[in-house]
């Protein structure tokens, strides 16, 4: 099968243009900067399509004629989530794909209404879109937080600087920063084992029915995260609750309210967003279940002592 992974240079692409050339497909990579991608796999790959950006039609067309399928892998930014991937469903459909991977693997949000996580608004907005109007039956992967996002790794995600839940101290110390008590079951995703996943469901029967589907590859609280380190490298991981629940929900429903009355939501919203992210954990009302995990039996979950074990860096 012929592959489209769009976004192939960033974080979750890359793995995914691994994980297909591993499992025997063809890929044609499409994004700007074809430097980015790892020597090894631009050797691999059937074709690179270069884009001048998310809307660059002429070369959307180029990237989706022929394939059998496309994944789209772009970044959390709201102008690919929305405008971006709509431009890529519309030349999937003039190409007649009808294999549609959107880029999710985050929280289940097929029920989550507009206003709750604002990062989530533009990709839940296009998923509603495309059912209204398109031919092809999207797919979308829930597989809660991804691991390198958790963990703080640069460009990876939204959980970085001042937002950031896992941090290292010039001392070495690791400490986690938490809304509430870190008691709640959280699911992991290694970017590693949902591209397996992705890639595994795309390829499959599933595929044309569209629909959402559950994975991760491991749950812990983050009480057991502390603990499960210094199991594994005999360090101490320090938990630091930074307010509790109901102090963040006051603070988030006040810059909110204060956002929209300045009408700055624009700018204002990502001041708060690691707030929002603090509250979701700590609720975990939106936390997907590996529900979906046995379908593909072959795909691996790596274990959370396993990722501690693997990643020195951590």
């Amino acid at each position: 099968m012929l592959i489209l992974v769009a976004g192939a240079t960033g974080n979750i692409g890359t793995h995914v243009v691994r994980s297909a050339l591993k499992r025997g497909h063809q890929v044609r990579a499409l994004a700007r900067s074809p430097e980015k991608l790892p020597e090894d796999l631009r050797n691999q790959l059937e074709s690179f399509v270069k884009i001048t950006g998310p809307t660059d039609i002429p070369n959307l067309d180029i990237g989706c004629k022929g394939a059998d399928a496309v994944i789209c892998t772009y970044g959390s930014d709201g102008a690919l989530m929305l405008d971006g991937q709509l431009a890529l469903l519309r030349a999937a459909e003039r190409a007649g794909i009808k294999r549609f991977h959107t880029a999710s693997w985050n929280l289940v949000w097929d029920k989550m209404p507009l206003g709750v996580l604002e990062s989530y608004d533009p990709v839940i907005s296009f998923t509603r879109h495309a059912a209204l109007t398109s031919p092809i039956k999207p797919l979308s992967v829930f597989c809660g937080v991804l691991a390198s996002t958790l963990f703080g790794l640069p460009g990876a995600g939204a959980l970085e600087g001042g937002s950031a839940v896992w941090t290292k101290k010039d001392n070495g110390e690791r400490v986690i920063n938490l809304v509430g008590e870190g008691d709640v079951l959280t699911p992991v995703a290694v970017e590693a084992d949902v591209a397996d996943f992705s890639v595994a469901l795309t390829t499959s029967d599933l595929a044309e029915k569209g629909g959402f589907y559950q994975f991760c590859s491991d749950e812990f609280t983050f009480q057991d995260l502390a603990a499960t380190y210094k199991k594994v490298r005999g360090a101490d991981c320090r938990i630091n609750t930074i307010m509790s629940v109901d102090a963040c929900r006051q603070a988030i429903a006040k810059a909110r309210a204060d956002a929209e009355e300045s009408g700055d939501l624009y700018s204002r919203w990502h001041q708060y967003i690691g707030l929002v992210y603090g509250l979701t954990f700590a609720e975990g009302t939106y936390n997907p279940k590996p529900v979906d995990a046995s379908r593909f039996p072959d795909v691996p979950r790596t274990s959370l002592e396993e990722y501690i074990r693997e990643n020195a860096w951590l």
